[in-house]
């Protein structure tokens, strides 16, 4: 079981190999890959052409940091490692580097369905172009390779030979008892089953109307995450239903009380949930890279209603400063997503025989425990919707690790409530919350288990703050002059690409997120990475940090469901 599994390995790391470092190719000019695969694909990930991700990587800000002569003494040393691991992979396959550099850069895509039935399948789809004697020795060494651990077999679909590997003596646990692959027109196809490899044959022609390029669903995920740059870079498609469905129905043939569960689904809402997809681009217009993705939830009930972020006017409040790593903001419909949260509770009651109302129930019987605090009345209700998020990492002292600092700050529509809703908890039996004066305004604090930070609560500037950053906190209760992340150069160079109104939208600036942890992986106690590659060979983080561009995202709701983009400046302010 051991030379299968190593060898079986051993290929798929020289198809990575090849995608990874070819030649640039003729490709086709449109994808194929969904249009091989059913209607009912359950997972869906491909790169149309690798050649031309690999010209526009190069292009990019990355590529042109690993073409920077001062990462090249660290570059050099993973080089020599790969070179290494790559040779036991010759060894194994009889196959030169040079040989797997030669195979050209098409298609590759993945994809899992339920095929056959109440078995999930995988299958790889690669277009090797002009390689077809690397291939064959490929092949033929995976063949020496299975040939004690498996048996061959090989059946005629549509006129292909698909080989066909039953392994024996596979452990019980183990869902993948075959490995199948065919080889025809410049595309090896590998299969988990047999019956997977039938569904790519049956659409080989291109004449089928049942593929995934034809699914619904399918199409206006796409259509949302075209970008006016063209043909992306990489697409995937996930049907969340179709999984959960698959699973269900992988268990039931185990254990036939699993069937119980599928009427639930519609009762929560999961149903709705019918497809997540998106596409990336590098090295397009103005930006090194845009990622689109889509969420099909059409008519959401139940659980998804939790999730409902109405659009409208976001930005920065004047309290957080221009030094912010990261800022994400957002509006969230609480009182609808207590609503969706009240009805589940309602349901899922009535099953048990219990009257509606048992959430209402249970707040009001912990408003009359403790310190007396209604969730609902008296935190719930206080809360507008809209709420702002600050991250960043403070370096360590000495050998310490980097600490992640949080700052999250709730819209309040009553301060006064909130502050008296603070002081209650505080004073409560029992609390381990102390207390403190600031500027007039009173900070909440408790200890962390297991460190020497402090949580603090305080409301200010008519928020409800929650923090381990108790500096950032003062300055927003002191009111001291800041500059403003909203009036920074670089916020307002990403803002420009959001749209007037959004569910949520975030900035990052790359390098100050990523500094403190850089400087101690290369200046840490461990600098051997992997033996033979010295992390101090890498070079000052000023190096670095010219390659970090500002980034930004956003939502926005769809009569569909809800769309994401996010992207990264090719230059500009940091």
């Amino acid at each position: 079981m051991r030379r299968l599994w190593l060898g079986t390995a051993a290929v798929m790391l020289c198809l990575v190999q090849a995608l990874a470092g070819g030649p640039i190719a003729c490709a086709a000019e449109d994808a194929i890959g969904e249009k091989l695969l059913p209607k009912d694909t359950l997972v869906f990930f491909t790169i149309p052409d690798v050649s031309e991700f690999k010209e526009q990587f190069d292009k990019s800000s990355s590529g042109a940091m690993f073409r920077d002569a001062e990462f090249q003494p660290f570059l050099d040393d993973v080089k020599k490692k790969v070179e290494e691991l790559s040779q036991k992979v010759q060894d194994e396959l009889g196959v030169s580097i040079d040989d797997l550099l030669e195979l050209p850069d098409g298609e590759i895509t993945i994809a899992v369905m339920e095929k056959p039935a109440r078995k999930l399948s995988v299958v790889l789809m690669v277009d090797y172009g002009d390689s077809k004697e690397t291939v064959d020795k490929l092949l033929k060494k995976m063949h020496e390779a299975l040939e004690s651990e498996a048996e061959l077999s090989k059946e005629d679909v549509d006129d292909v030979e698909v080989n066909v590997f039953t392994f024996k003596d596979s452990p019980a646990e183990n869902p993948f008892k075959t490995l199948a692959y065919f080889n025809n027109e410049s595309y090896l196809v590998f299969g988990s089953e047999v019956a997977a490899l039938k569904e790519v044959l049956d659409r080989w022609d291109g004449d089928s109307d049942d593929t995934l390029a034809d699914n619904d669903v399918f199409k206006y995920c796409m259509d949302r995450c075209k970008d006016e740059s063209g043909q992306p870079t990489m697409k995937f498609f996930v049907n969340p239903i179709g999984l959960v469905q698959s699973g269900l129905n992988m268990a039931q043939s185990i254990q036939p009380q699993a069937g119980l569960v599928s009427p639930f689904l519609p009762m929560i809402g999961i149903d709705k949930l019918k497809g997540w997809g998106g596409a990336s681009y590098v090295n397009t217009g103005d930006f090194d890279s845009v990622s689109k993705s889509f969420i099909y939830a059409d008519s959401p009930a139940g659980v998804l209603n939790v999730f409902q972020f109405p659009a409208t006017e976001i930005a920065p409040p004047k309290w957080v400063s221009s030094d912010a790593g990261m800022y994400f903001g957002g509006n969230w419909n609480v009182v609808g997503a207590f609503l969706a949260i009240e009805g589940l509770v309602d349901q899922f009651s009535g099953f048990i025989g219990e009257k509606r109302g048992a959430l209402a129930r249970w707040m009001d019987k912990v408003a009359n425990d403790g310190p007396g605090i209604h969730p609902k009345k008296d935190v719930l209700d206080l809360l507008d919707g809209k709420f702002h998020v600050v991250q960043g990492i403070e370096a360590g002292e000495g050998d310490e690790p980097p600490v992640q600092k949080f700052f999250v700050a709730l819209a309040v529509k009553d301060g006064a409530k909130a502050k008296k809703m603070l002081a209650t908890v505080a004073k409560s039996d029992g609390s381990p919350v102390e207390s403190r004066e600031f500027n007039g305004e009173t900070i909440y604090e408790i200890d962390v288990p297991g460190g020497d930070q402090k949580m603090s609560f305080a409301v200010a500037e008519g928020h409800l703050v929650v923090t381990n950053d108790t500096v950032m906190l003062e300055g927003m209760l002191r009111s001291s002059a800041v500059s403003p992340l909203a009036d920074s150069a670089a916020y307002k160079k990403i803002a420009r690409h959001f749209p007037a109104k959004a569910s949520m939208i975030s900035f990052q600036k790359s390098d100050a997120q990523f500094k403190a942890l850089y400087e101690m992986m290369k200046n840490g106690e461990n600098q051997q990475f992997f033996e033979g590659v010295d992390l101090q060979k890498l070079p000052p983080f000023e190096v670095l940090q010219k390659y970090l561009r500002a980034s930004g995202s956003y939502t926005v709701p769809d009569k569909k469901g809800a769309m994401m983009v996010g992207f990264q400046l090719k230059e500009g302010d940091k």
